[in-house]
């Protein structure tokens, strides 16, 4: 058996070590889902990836300052109400219960949560907010004292995919060399997330723990803090995004397409980017350019990108 090598200075060019048996790669469990169904193979997981500096909520807050003015914060919508003319919608806050009154409404409520809000959409719109699904999903965010996947192991990106629980670990992708670090410490999905999910804070914190250290032993020195989160069991998510099978993409999801009346409807959700911020944002633009269309009688259509 060849010892790899890695290539340097003078007479040293390197060894390039056996290659594995094709069947110790069937066996070793590379063809189990956990493996072979990796992001990295999906049209929209191409390399390169680029993200927001100071984090991807950065982009939220910088549209909101945009439009801060316009905003009502600390509201739950409980009804929406397609009128003889216009919408209204009612909400509760702080203060109480209010109504609200406008000429048209852009809808952009997760499906689960919109299912369970108070409408009077049509039969068809109403049977697609209800049998659209969304994925049980989890993450959990481990932070070190040191970043010791770059100093002694030199991982800089990328994830590690298990046949256990964790699912996946991802390794960050900027500040390299810090003084500290934070990984995901798993990201799940179906039943791992709904089993993993049901946990309470401690108990997710101890499993991504143990399961972790099997891969790095530097946790049981290194580790801080974490924070996890289970979309599925987030109040105003319910899940973490639209999953379709060829029968709701066909059936159900063209009746969102379109408005119900004065409802429009847009997010990740009416996309064939699911799960994606940039799915969302191709929604959003698709959906103003009909609503405009439509207050200005014109024939404004959405920009196809070629």
């Amino acid at each position: 058996m060849v010892t790899p090598e890695s290539p340097g200075a003078g007479d040293r060019p390197g060894k390039i070590a056996d290659p594995h048996k094709l069947a110790d790669i069937i066996h070793s469990g590379l063809m189990d889902p956990d493996f072979y169904n990796v992001a990295e193979y999906t049209y929209e997981l191409q390399m390169t990836m680029f993200q927001a500096v100071g984090g991807m909520d950065q982009i939220a807050k910088a549209l909101e300052k945009k439009v801060a003015p316009m905003l009502k914060m600390g509201a739950e919508v409980t009804a929406i109400n397609n009128l003889a003319e216009g919408v209204q919608i009612k909400y509760k806050d702080v203060l109480g219960e209010h109504l609200l009154n406008g000429d048209m409404c852009i809808c952009t409520l997760p499906l689960p949560v919109l299912s369970n809000i108070s409408n009077n959409f049509s039969s068809d719109v109403s049977r697609a907010i209800d049998y659209i699904e969304y994925i049980k999903t989890g993450k959990i965010g481990l932070q070190f004292k040191r970043r010791f996947w770059e100093e002694d192991e030199h991982l800089y990106g990328g994830i590690t995919h298990t046949n256990n629980d964790l699912t996946q670990i991802f390794y960050p992708s900027y500040d390299y060399l810090g003084k500290k670090g934070i990984l995901i410490g798993y990201y799940n999905f179906n039943e791992k997330a709904q089993k993993i999910g049901a946990l309470n804070y401690a108990e997710r914190e101890k499993f991504a723990l143990e399961k972790g250290r099997l891969i790095h032993p530097q946790y049981d020195k290194e580790f801080e803090s974490s924070f996890s989160v289970s979309w599925h069991k987030t109040k105003y998510n319910l899940g973490g995004w639209a999953v379709y099978n060829t029968d709701t993409r066909k059936t159900q999801y063209p009746a969102l397409l379109k408005p119900d009346k004065q409802v429009y409807f847009a997010g990740e959700h009416l996309t064939y980017l699911n799960a994606w911020m940039a799915g969302a944002f191709e929604s959003a633009r698709s959906t103003v350019a009909a609503l405009h269309a439509r207050v200005t009688d014109g024939r404004a259509s959405y920009p196809m990108v070629k």
